[in-house]
């Protein structure tokens, strides 16, 4: 049972994380109202605060920030991890991109 607070959206979008003056890239892999989980080589610590420029499928892209709240090893590769982000700002292109998704699953569970 998933004992999460808010719903999560599987997505495979690419991001450009900005901390410490050092920029990089990684894939977006979930997203939810207050968080998000991203793939890449980043070393990031645990309470680390990162800005994310997120690409979006129609070609524009959104700025959120958030802070590192969980950091994974992946198996797939030494070098990639997971990281697990709390979002504490987000731009109005993330909040209508998360209310388009969750309009999509609530069309989704009516058809059912």
């Amino acid at each position: 049972m998933d004992k999460r607070k808010y719903k999560r959206f599987t997505t495979r979008i690419h991001v450009k994380l900005s901390y410490r003056s050092i920029v990089s890239w990684g894939l977006l892999c979930d997203v939810s109202e207050k968080g998000l989980f991203i793939k890449g080589d980043q070393d990031l610590a645990i309470g680390e605060v990162i800005d994310i420029e997120i690409f979006m499928p129609d070609n524009t892209s959104c700025l959120v920030t958030g802070i590192v709240r969980r950091r994974v090893e992946l198996p797939e590769s030494d070098r990639k991890r997971g990281l697990g982000v709390e979002l504490i700002g987000k731009d109005t292109t993330y909040i209508h991109y998360l209310k388009s998704l969750i309009t999509s699953h609530l069309k989704e569970l009516v058809n059912i």
